[in-house]
């Protein structure tokens, strides 16, 4: 009799820690696997319920989370917003051949980039940078006027491509340096965005894995913007390793595990937030609160507030009409230490834009655009009247001109920009306050729409 039970109750406690091994092992496997891909979802969930689980295991996924739920303070280094100068000393016959034959040549042009840089992060960053400086927006096949390939030889090959073009050029670079790297298709408020989700993806970006984390890459963002039909080159490294809940903001992945963030944002979520471009954190501005929405309603005064990481940074604001006309008075920003405070009336039932700046110190900055009648009735004027003078001479008056581009649509010139043309930026600086240009321009950060509530009757 005692025999038996002794042998039941062994059998139990054989049974019990097999079972209980199994589910160890299976956890295990669950676990090494979320993060592997950065599964952010399934690792968050495990270590809600914690009950029954291994303790290391819990410990293990919570390490693991954190890593994309905190400030990544190592990767913000990279985000300069200078591009690296090795883009340009590849020399003239293997930058011409590439072109020309981008399957015989990319991997020299790859291995001449990276070439005595230990850091990946670096690596990815040059890799970013060559394809910002050589790759423009195909705005002719965006619009539906032309088909062109997106495949990476094609892209190169025309030195133009959309989101796919840019995505599979980086991956192809990024393989050839060894760099772990995949496309993301996705959700963008981008151009065209509305304020709501179509049926299918828009947009596509890339994350690279670094020491066993996953970092999000646009590198179709950095390297400029559309504006109606034509694509103006501004470098950036706004999307650069921008953290994953920064990055949620303006891209929203069609499959949750690509967000690399828990717990996930939803599409109602992100459609909900305003559009936050990653210029925002550039400038290590945070929301305080969940105001404002993408779009907001209000019997008349509406306020919210954004902290700073960076108390150097200055910070305005302004309502204007939906036909970009600013409204005097109704908008004004009160600093206290690190946190800015923003109120903003509405006059009347129209519909409203609420916009907020930044700018970093003294930092000098030049107009990115100008009107076409200021730029061609008072600046070109102003400008023979300085040479007649000889307080500018013909080749900086040269470079100004050359270095703004009509947009006939928009009815402004736009900078095009070389931040290795030295001269040129040189003579831009100089000519600003001569024509009555201010150097002291702010960025936009934050943009939202604001409407008041009709009147009870």
């Amino acid at each position: 009799m005692i025999y038996n039970i002794c042998m039941k109750l062994l059998l139990f406690i054989i049974l019990y820690f097999f079972v209980s091994s199994f589910i160890f092992s299976s956890d295990q496997e669950i676990i090494n696997n979320a993060i592997g891909i950065g599964d952010c979802e399934t690792l968050y969930n495990f270590v809600q319920n914690p009950e029954g689980k291994d303790p290391r295991l819990v410990s293990t996924a919570n390490q693991a989370l954190r890593r994309y739920t905190t400030l990544d303070t190592a990767a913000s280094r990279y985000r300069t917003n200078r591009m690296n100068e090795r883009v340009r000393n590849l020399g003239r016959e293997l930058t011409e051949n590439v072109f020309l034959d981008p399957q015989r040549y990319l991997p020299d042009v790859v291995t001449r980039l990276v070439a005595g840089i230990s850091d990946p992060f670096m690596k990815v960053k040059v890799i970013n940078d060559w394809i910002c400086d050589n790759i423009a927006y195909d705005v002719d096949h965006y619009f539906g006027r032309t088909y062109n390939r997106q495949d990476y030889v094609s892209v190169i090959r025309n030195k133009k491509g959309v989101c796919s073009g840019y995505a599979a050029v980086f991956n192809a670079m990024c393989r050839l340096a060894s760099i772990e790297s995949i496309g993301i298709s996705g959700f963008s408020k981008g151009v065209g965005y509305r304020g709501y989700l179509g049926t299918s993806s828009d947009h596509e970006w890339n994350a690279v894995k670094i020491s066993n984390k996953w970092y999000l890459i646009d590198v179709t963002w950095n390297a400029g913007y559309l504006i109606y039909r034509s694509f103006i080159k501004k470098y950036t490294t706004d999307y650069l390793f921008l953290d994953s809940r920064a990055f949620l903001y303006s891209h929203l992945p069609v499959e949750s595990k690509y967000q690399f963030y828990a717990p996930v944002v939803t599409r109602e979520q992100f459609t909900d937030e305003p559009y936050i471009a990653g210029i925002f954190f550039r400038y290590g501005l945070e929301l305080k609160d969940e105001l404002p929405r993408y779009n907001n309603l209000t019997d008349n005064g509406f306020t919210f507030e954004l902290t700073m990481r960076n108390t150097s940074v200055t910070l305005s604001s302004q309502l204007r009409t939906k036909q970009r006309q600013n409204v005097t008075g109704a908008s004004r920003p009160a600093r206290s230490g690190n946190t800015t405070r923003f109120t903003f009336n509405v006059p009347d039932t129209g519909d409203f834009i609420g916009h907020v700046f930044a700018r970093l110190g003294a930092e000098r900055r030049i107009h990115e655009y100008i009107p076409v009648y200021t730029f061609e009735h008072s600046i070109i004027p102003t400008l023979d009247t300085l040479l007649e003078n000889r307080r500018i001479t013909a080749r900086e008056k040269e470079l100004f001109l050359t270095s703004y581009y009509k947009v006939e649509a928009e009815e402004h010139y736009y900078f095009l920009e070389d931040q290795f043309d030295t001269p040129r930026n040189n003579a831009v600086i100089k000519i600003h306050p001569l024509v009555n240009l201010r150097l002291d321009m702010m960025d936009a950060v934050l943009t939202f729409n604001l409407s008041r509530m009709p009147d009870n009757p």
